[in-house]
């Protein structure tokens, strides 16, 4: 019996739960700590988690693609859309600049990103169509939609003014409805640095067969 795909597997679990873990130990903290009268807002070790996700989600695609000349068009594609995320996640430091600030950016970012993929255009077909097979597929989904669409709607206001029966969510209240969309964001943007590290371990392999 062959034990190697086991223990592979078996070393994956156990890599991948350092981050789940760091994660979950970060709002751990964040629920004792108060910032400018409130919790889990902005600048608190969760915001900051998220962000360091999203860069180093953006800096395994790229490297992915500098590994690989045949598979560049979709690192630049997610490379570059986590960079503009992460631009997008530091919009309260970008307004002391003047509000809206971090548009800007993004957009030059975007372009780049745009650009890069343009002239690789003849692989993003190709490129998607073996992402959709390779396990860091079904992780990259579960984290997107996870930011995107569930922290999103789980944390509306007024799901929340629901669940506690009032018209107006008090302080503490509010900081409850705090963690648990932040804790999914940051669960979520986890889940994306995890099937960036699966791609490039993908690429990787696939270069040495």
């Amino acid at each position: 019996m062959n034990l190697k795909p086991i223990i592979f597997a078996a070393v994956r679990v156990i890599l991948y739960a350092i981050p789940v873990v760091a994660s979950a130990l970060i709002i751990k903290s964040d629920a004792g700590i108060l910032i400018d009268g409130g919790k889990f807002g902005e600048g608190s070790q969760t915001e900051w988690m998220q962000q360091l996700y999203l860069l180093l989600t953006s800096i395994m695609f790229i490297l992915a693609g500098i590994r690989s000349r045949g598979h560049q068009a979709i690192s630049y594609l997610f490379g570059g859309g986590a960079l503009v995320a992460l631009i997008r996640e530091f919009d309260v430091y970008f307004d002391n600049i003047y509000h809206g600030a971090w548009f800007p950016f993004a957009l030059f970012v975007m372009l780049i990103s745009i650009f890069l993929v343009y002239r690789k255009r003849q692989q993003i077909w190709e490129n998607l169509e073996e992402f959709f097979t390779t396990p860091a597929f079904g992780t990259f989904i579960a984290g997107f939609l996870s930011v995107f669409v569930f922290s999103r709607l789980f944390g509306t206001k007024k799901v929340w003014r629901a669940l506690f029966d009032v018209d107006k969510l008090e302080p503490v209240q509010r900081w409850v409805k705090n963690a648990v969309e932040e804790g999914s964001e940051l669960f979520g943007y986890t889940l994306l640095f995890i099937a960036a590290i699966e791609f490039f371990v993908y690429v990787s392999k696939k270069l040495k067969e």
